[in-house]
């Protein structure tokens, strides 16, 4: 049972949040999935909200999709969880598909913009904390049949993690590079795996233990 007390922790990220599993529509139970594993971890002293979205990204649009543009819909999505204790993003995977062009400066740009919105976001009973989390990199799954849309993640993801950690710093944000700790699955190179979805979950719950949140 949570108590009336408890922290509120928002997880707001892609399929990777979701909890995908790799090379299928389906989806990991919750008690695998990293943020109902960082539940279990926490305990009732935490409720861990999960804001998982396939194909999101931080601020480039699909005109196709257009909900799945991360910082259009901030505001909604912030003051429904409100108030939140701390705001774990772990978004960028997406932004690297060969569809938006992007770099990985921009794509760090995107991350200081998207931090920025939630900064000056009104109407909150108080500013979260912001722990971002650079997904691990992309690779060749063992098939060696990588999406093609994936495939400028391999190179922009040898300098993603550095960028982000820099924005982190900028913003005296927390900061975790999940590649240091997990990889992708080598099933599809781009998602995570059961065993990585809950060591994930403790990086991220022992961080949160450390930084006594």
């Amino acid at each position: 049972m949570i108590h009336n007390s408890a922290k509120t922790i928002l997880c707001y990220g892609d399929s990777n949040t979701w909890g995908n599993v790799p090379r299928s529509d389906m989806r990991y139970p919750r008690d695998v999935r990293w943020p109902g594993k960082l539940q279990i971890i926490l305990g009732d002293d935490y409720e861990v909200i999960s804001e998982g979205l396939c194909g999101r990204t931080l601020v480039a649009e699909n005109p196709k999709k257009p909900h799945r543009t991360g910082i259009t819909h901030l505001q909604a999505i912030f003051e429904s969880a409100d108030p939140i204790d701390l705001a774990i993003i772990m978004l960028g995977s997406n932004d690297v598909k060969k569809s938006y062009q992007l770099t990985p400066a921009q794509i760090a740009e995107h991350l200081s913009q998207t931090i920025d919105k939630i900064r000056s976001l009104g109407d909150l009973e108080k500013a979260p904390q912001i722990l971002v989390v650079c997904p691990p990199p992309v690779i060749v799954p063992k098939t060696g049949d990588l999406d093609e849309r994936m495939v400028a993640g391999i190179e922009a993801f040898k300098t993603l993690p550095a960028l982000f950690k820099g924005i982190a710093e900028k913003y005296k944000c927390g900061f975790i590079d999940a590649g240091e700790h997990v990889s992708s699955s080598d099933i599809d190179g781009y998602h995570l795996d059961g065993e990585a979805h809950i060591k994930l979950a403790e990086i991220i719950g022992a961080w949160i233990h450390t930084h006594a949140l």
